[in-house]
């Protein structure tokens, strides 16, 4: 009996997160339960919670990665990268760039998100929430729905 960790080219963490990553694509309502994943995959629910907690970190380091590896073929090739690669590259950065974005501003969005359900956000706060969601920001624009929902019915007037 072996002790310890498994060689990487033993590993199911790629593969797991992968799907994980694709999971979290799936609307919510849609998605099986993380449990139901678990038994799926053959893994426990708390290996993917793990797995799902630094999922942000690992798909920025994995893009990030991916785009040095492009660069790195270009530059071992002695040549300038063709478009197809530039803008592979600068999708992959960008990328990178969001998910580095979206873990800084995770424990802000859980307490806009938990204050829109409460029903505590200032005004500075709605104005906010309402810029982000025009942009396209998903977390945002789901908030802005739980703050619609969570609204008092305006009265209709009579005359």
């Amino acid at each position: 009996m072996r002790q310890g960790r498994k060689p990487a080219s033993e590993s199911q963490a790629t593969a797991i997160r992968a799907r994980l990553a694709s999971w979290l694509r799936e609307p919510e309502a849609q998605r099986p339960s993380l449990r139901a994943l678990a038994v799926e995959l053959g893994t426990s629910h708390q290996l993917l919670s793990f797995y799902l907690k630094g999922l942000n970190d690992w798909q920025n380091k994995d893009y990030e990665r991916r785009a040095k590896a492009i660069r790195d073929r270009a530059d071992a090739e002695n040549r300038s990268m063709t478009p197809w690669e530039e803008s592979q590259m600068k999708a992959l950065e960008h990328a990178a760039f969001c998910c580095m974005l979206e873990s800084v501003f995770q424990p802000t969005w859980k307490r806009l998100e938990a204050g829109a359900k409460a029903g505590t956000l200032s005004k500075q706060e709605l104005k906010l929430i309402t810029l982000l969601a025009q942009g396209g920001a998903p977390i945002d624009q789901k908030i802005l729905q739980k703050l619609r929902n969570n609204l008092p019915v305006q009265p209709t007037s009579r005359r």
